[in-house]
């Protein structure tokens, strides 16, 4: 069975917000920039901000790796938690 991941809005254990749409702006990028440095539409990132969709793992670790890459520290375990189910 694959993990189900949720984009999950809240703080991490550190007291800084998670929410992707948050982390995108600190890391200072639209929604187009951080879609093409993953490979994906814009439409895409739209989705998983508004929790429409939820990305694969793969997609997930690109996401982060954007964010990182813009100075962010943040990590997927941080955004993307398993959940329960």
């Amino acid at each position: 069975m694959k993990p189900q991941f949720v984009i999950f809005s809240g703080k991490t254990p550190r007291g800084d917000d998670m929410d992707i749409r948050i982390l995108r702006a600190r890391a200072k990028m639209t929604q187009r920039e951080l879609a093409e440095a993953c490979d994906l539409g814009q439409s895409a990132i739209a989705n998983y901000e508004s929790g429409t969709r939820t990305p694969s793992f793969e997609v997930a670790k690109k996401i982060i790796a954007a964010i990182r890459a813009r100075g962010v520290d943040v990590s997927i375990d941080d955004v993307f938690p398993l959940s329960a189910a």
